[in-house]
C-alpha cells in the first residue's frame, strides 16, 4: 500500500515536470540568454543615446523588470544594426556605418557596444521631374511637394515617391511606366539635387474577365460588383475596389483577380476572377437555462430557452440570403408551461431593383399564449425594411421603416390600455434616415480623419402608434495627428446636437428616446445620464436638447500605455426654450489607456470645473475603447 503511494507521488511528479517542460520550454531545455545589462553607444554625435535605443530590438534590463528580464537576443543584433542605419539614412547620413558587438561576463550579465560612423549629412538642395504624361504632371508634382528643399536627403522619401509615382500613372492607363532616380551630389556631398525621370510607356484598357471556381453561383453576381470593364481604361484602383466588392458579398472564403500573362506586357489584358464558395446553407441550434423573476409574478422560474435557425446566405445562386428561427421559452421546474414563442423571417437582397443598394427586411410573430404570467394573449407582429448605399469611398447612407402591430384578446376592450401601461407596452413605428461620413483609417485608434453623422427620426405621426415625435442628432468628430508617423500624438475635437420636436401639442415623449448626459463618453466628472433635469424624486428624467463638445489630446507613453488631457462641457434642457448659457457644465482631467486588439482599456479622472449649483466633485471612470 505505501509503494503504491509512493508510486502515485511519482506519477505525478512526473506529470507536473512534463507540463512544466510543455509550457516553458526555453527555462528547462536550452541556456537562457544573458541579461542585457548595458547599451554602449560610441560616436553618436547627431542623436542622443536615448533615440538609438529606442529604435533597437535588444533593450537594457531595467530595475522593474522583476518578472520578465530583458535579455540579450543575439539574433536580433543585425536586425539593430540595420535600423540604426536606417535611422541615420532617414535624416540623410546616407554613408552611416554601424557596428555592433556583445560581451557576456562571468556573471551571466552582457553588454552590447555600438560603434557608430556618422559621415557626412547630405541635404536636399532640389527636386526635379523629366517625362511623362502633360496632364498628369500637375498631380506627379503634387507628389513631390512632400520632399521640402534644404531638408534631409531622405532615401525611403525617394521610394516612397517612386511607388506614388508608379501608382499614378497605374491607375490613369499605364502600368508600364518607368520611373528612374538619380541623386547629384556636390563635391563634398552635404547637398544634393534628386531627378525623377518617368517613361510613360503605351496606353493601357481592360480586356476580359473570366470567371473560375463558380460551382453554385451565377456569373452576373459575380461579375456585378466589379469596377473593371472591357474597354475602359486601365485603372490599378479598379482592380483592388473590384476585389474588395466581391469579397465583401461574403459568399466566397477566397478571392483574387489577376492579369493574364502580365510579363509579354498587353496593351488589352484579360483578367481571371479566382474564388473559392463558401457553404450555402446554414444552420444553428442553441440551448440555454436561466433563473428569472418575471414583473408581477412572486416565484423565481426555471426557463429553458431553444432557439433553431436556418438560412441560405446564396439562394439560387442570385445572393441574396434568407434564414427562417424559431425561439421557445419554457418553465421546466414547477409549471412545465409554454411561455413565449416568436418566429422570424430575414431577408438580404445586394442589389436592389438592379442598383448596388443593399435590401434588408426582417419580420417576425410573436403569436402570444396564455400561461402562468397572464390569463390573456398578446399577439405581436412587425419588422424592419432596411436600405442602405455606399454613396462613395468615405460616405454611406441609410433608411429604415419600423412597424409594430400588439392585439390583446380576452380581456374587456376598456381594460386594454392598462394593461398596455402596466406591462409598459408601446406601439411604435418610425422613419430613420442616416448619413455617415467616415474618413478614419482606425475605429479603435483614430489618428487622422474625421467622422460625421447626421440622424433624423419620425416616430408616429401619418404612420400612427402610441407616440409622435421627430428627432434629430448632429455629430462631427475630427483627429488630427501633431507627430511623427507611427507615434501617437492626437488632438480629437468633437460636437454633438440633439432636438425632439413633438408633432403634436402636449404629446409625449418616453423617457428611453429622451438625450440622457454624463459618463465616460459623454461628460466626464459626472455619474452615467445624471446631468439634465430631474423629477420630483430627484432622478434624471432626460431632454430634447443636447449640446456636448469634447477636447482631447491622446498620446502615446510606452508599450502598450498611452494618455490623454481632455475637457467636456455641455449639458440638456427638457424643453427648447430652457437653453442657458449658464447651465453649461465644464469637465477637465487627465486618462491613462491600455491598448488592447480590441480598443484602448481607459481609465479616465474628472473634475468639475464650472459646475453651477452642483457640488465640488471628481469622478473615475473606466470604460473600454475612446470616448469618441
Amino acid at each position: 500500500m505505501k509503494r503504491e503511494k509512493i508510486n502515485h507521488l511519482y506519477f505525478i511528479s512526473f506529470i507536473v515536470f512534463f507540463s512544466y517542460l510543455i509550457l516553458n520550454p526555453s527555462s528547462c531545455l536550452a541556456v537562457k540568454p544573458p541579461i542585457l545589462q548595458k547599451i554602449m553607444i560610441e560616436g553618436n554625435q547627431f542623436f542622443k543615446e536615448k533615440r538609438i535605443k529606442e529604435n533597437m530590438t535588444n533593450k537594457e534590463n531595467k530595475w522593474y523588470n522583476i518578472l520578465n528580464k530583458r535579455r540579450l537576443k543575439r539574433w536580433e543584433l543585425e536586425k539593430d544594426q540595420y535600423r540604426i542605419e536606417g535611422l541615420y539614412n532617414t535624416y540623410g547620413f546616407l554613408e552611416a556605418k554601424i557596428k555592433l558587438d556583445y560581451k557576456i561576463s562571468e556573471k551571466d550579465k552582457a553588454k552590447v557596444f555600438v560603434k557608430i560612423e556618422e559621415g557626412v549629412q547630405t541635404m536636399l538642395e532640389d527636386i526635379s521631374l523629366t517625362g511623362g504624361i502633360e496632364k498628369l504632371k500637375p498631380k506627379a508634382f503634387k507628389i513631390l511637394e512632400e520632399f521640402e528643399t534644404d531638408k534631409f536627403l531622405n532615401p525611403a522619401k525617394i521610394e516612397k515617391a517612386k511607388f506614388l509615382l508608379k501608382t499614378l500613372y497605374a491607375n490613369n492607363g499605364y502600368p508600364y511606366a518607368e520611373i528612374r532616380t538619380s541623386v547629384k551630389k556636390n563635391k563634398d556631398k552635404t547637398k544634393a539635387s534628386v531627378i525623377f525621370e518617368i517613361t510613360s510607356g503605351p496606353l493601357v484598357s481592360f480586356g476580359e474577365v473570366f470567371l473560375k471556381g463558380l460551382k453554385h453561383t451565377k456569373e452576373k453576381v459575380a461579375k456585378r460588383e466589379l469596377t473593371i470593364k472591357k474597354g475602359q481604361i486601365y485603372s490599378r484602383k479598379k482592380i483592388v475596389d473590384s476585389q474588395k466588392r466581391v469579397y465583401s458579398t461574403n459568399l466566397f472564403n477566397y478571392i483574387s483577380l489577376d492579369a493574364k500573362e502580365p510579363e509579354k506586357k498587353p496593351l488589352n489584358p484579360d483578367f481571371t476572377l479566382k474564388v473559392v464558395e463558401k457553404k450555402s446553407n446554414f444552420f444553428g441550434l442553441r440551448m440555454g437555462v436561466s433563473q428569472t423573476q418575471p414583473a408581477n409574478f412572486v416565484a423565481d422560474l426555471t426557463t429553458l430557452d431553444l432557439l433553431a435557425e436556418w438560412g441560405n446566405r446564396n439562394l439560387f445562386g442570385t445572393g441574396r440570403k434568407i434564414s427562417f428561427s424559431g425561439f421557445s421559452s419554457f418553465e421546466i421546474v414547477r409549471y412545465k408551461q409554454n411561455l413565449s414563442n416568436r418566429f422570424s423571417l430575414k431577408f438580404f437582397e445586394p442589389w436592389f431593383l438592379g442598383k448596388r443598394i443593399l435590401f434588408d427586411l426582417d419580420l417576425y410573430y410573436e403569436p402570444g399564449i396564455k400561461s402562468i404570467l397572464q390569463d390573456y394573449k398578446i399577439q405581436s407582429y412587425g419588422g424592419n425594411l432596411n436600405f442602405s448605399k455606399e454613396l462613395s469611398n468615405f460616405i454611406k447612407g441609410w433608411f429604415t421603416f419600423s412597424y409594430q402591430r400588439i392585439n390583446i384578446f380576452d380581456v374587456p376592450p376598456e381594460k386594454i390600455e392598462d394593461i398596455k401601461k402596466e406591462l409598459g407596452i408601446n406601439i411604435r413605428r418610425k422613419f430613420i434616415l442616416m448619413v455617415e461620413r467616415d474618413s478614419r483609417e482606425n475605429i479603435f485608434v483614430p489618428v487622422n480623419g474625421s467622422l460625421t453623422r447626421i440622424y433624423a427620426e419620425q416616430v408616429g405621426g401619418f404612420l400612427k402608434g402610441d407616440h409622435h415625435f421627430l428627432k434629430f442628432i448632429f455629430s462631427w468628430a475630427r483627429y488630427k495627428s501633431l507627430g511623427k508617423p507611427g507615434f501617437l500624438n492626437v488632438l480629437a475635437t468633437r460636437l454633438r446636437f440633439g432636438y425632439i420636436k413633438r408633432i403634436k401639442k402636449g404629446e409625449y415623449v418616453p423617457t428611453f428616446d429622451r438625450f440622457y448626459l454624463g459618463g465616460a463618453s459623454t461628460i466626464r466628472g459626472y455619474a452615467e445620464n445624471t446631468l439634465g433635469p430631474k423629477d420630483e424624486n430627484g432622478d434624471p428624467k432626460g431632454g430634447k436638447v443636447m449640446i456636448i463638445g469634447n477636447l482631447e489630446l491622446r498620446r502615446g507613453l510606452f508599450w502598450k500605455f498611452g494618455y490623454t488631457f481632455f475637457a467636456d462641457f455641455g449639458n440638456i434642457w427638457f424643453e427648447s426654450e430652457d437653453v442657458n448659457l449658464d447651465d453649461y457644465k465644464l469637465t477637465a482631467g487627465v486618462g491613462l489607456q491600455f491598448f488592447t486588439p480590441i480598443g484602448p482599456l481607459r481609465l479616465d479622472y474628472a473634475r468639475r470645473i464650472i459646475r453651477r449649483e452642483d457640488p465640488v466633485g471628481t469622478r473615475l471612470h473606466l470604460s473600454i475603447l475612446y470616448a469618441f
